[in-house]
């Protein structure tokens, strides 16, 4: 599908091409396509960033990055004057793989640098593919981050940092984590959480094995 729709814009194109064209590209620099991460990265590198191509393109390289191409992003983030794009500089310094540097990520939540809007969604954009790590981290500096999490909201923040998690042992932090601070019936999040937790780790446990014995079959 993506050999036919290409890079580029064609002339007289059709929006839902155009994002197609940016949903393809999101989702095989998730799944780890080599040729679109090579590409993306070569566009980085030379600022080959139309304005339509430019979030997609910056969020396959994030993800993707290394420690010198983080540190080029966060020298942006911190130049930028624009407030929106030095927002989203900011969560995409958030998204990557590299567990070091999600780290580092969160470690800079939790300063005056991003601003106090942006420190909790930096520790929640972490948590999409760090959850243990991010509410872990979360937890360990509870009383700082209630200061950037409206109060209203803390019930809720702290255990859907969990919900992508594959650890079974999350649903006992969590569960602990309700207890010591979420009032008895405000601890919803927290059940759906678990829940979710309990979920993925059943479909790993039962239905990836199948999965990968159908994907071997079929040369997958």
């Amino acid at each position: 599908m993506f050999a036919r729709v290409g890079w580029d814009a064609k002339a007289g194109e059709a929006d839902p091409v155009k994002v197609l064209r940016m949903d393809l590209i999101e989702s095989l620099g998730a799944l780890g396509d080599a040729k679109v991460i090579a590409e993306s990265r070569r566009r980085f590198e030379s600022q080959e960033l139309p304005g339509e191509l430019r979030r997609t393109v910056l969020g396959v390289v994030a993800r993707h990055a290394d420690a010198a191409t983080w540190e080029r992003l966060h020298a942006a983030a911190k130049s930028e004057k624009t407030p929106l794009v030095k927002d989203e500089l900011y969560m995409l310094l958030s998204s990557t793989q590299d567990a070091a540097l999600a780290q580092r990520a969160l470690d800079l939540a939790l300063t005056d640098e991003p601003g106090a809007t942006n420190s909790a969604g930096m520790i929640r954009t972490v948590a999409s593919l760090h959850p243990d790590l991010a509410f872990d981290f979360a937890v360990a500096h509870r009383e700082q981050i209630d200061t950037k999490v409206d109060s209203t909201s803390r019930a809720r923040y702290y255990p859907r940092l969990a919900n992508n998690s594959l650890d079974p042992a999350m649903v006992g932090k969590v569960q602990a984590y309700a207890k010591a601070y979420v009032a008895e019936g405000s601890r919803r999040a927290s059940e759906n959480a678990t829940a979710n937790i309990g979920y993925r780790v059943g479909v790993r446990k039962e239905r990836l094995p199948a999965i990968d014995a159908w994907l071997k079959k079929h040369k997958g």
